[in-house]
């Protein structure tokens, strides 16, 4: 299977069995935050506190060029308590290395408001 199917597979099909198939054992993540290495296990629980929260993904676009994914994402966030909307949209590069994910750079945006809608 090929990086971008296998990336598919875990990330719009939820097949967390493959992160120990794609991912190094520990791999970089520059994040709007900061920079931080994570280890796999820790990369498959973070998936899956993402698909068990109240958050919906959307792959907007996706596309590779050898050993890289570029994905533009959107998500909605629904607040437990006022049931208000969030709306955060993003671009994501992740870099393989010899078929394992290796490195990630991610940036979003985040607001209210109907422009965000489309």
């Amino acid at each position: 299977m090929q990086t971008l199917e296998q990336w598919g597979e875990v990330w719009i099909n939820s097949n967390l069995e493959l992160v120990e198939e794609i991912a190094n054992p520990i791999y970089i993540r520059h994040e709007p935050t900061g920079t931080i290495h994570i280890k796999r296990e820790q990369y498959a629980e973070r998936i899956k506190s993402m698909r068990d929260s109240n958050r919906t993904f959307t792959t907007q676009s996706l596309s590779a060029d050898g050993d890289l994914i570029w994905v533009r994402w959107s998500m909605e966030t629904e607040d437990p308590q006022t049931k208000d909307i969030t709306h955060s949209r993003g671009v994501q590069a992740y870099r393989f290395e010899e078929g394992r994910l290796a490195e990630t750079w991610w940036s979003l945006t985040e607001g209210h408001g109907s422009w965000l809608d489309r």
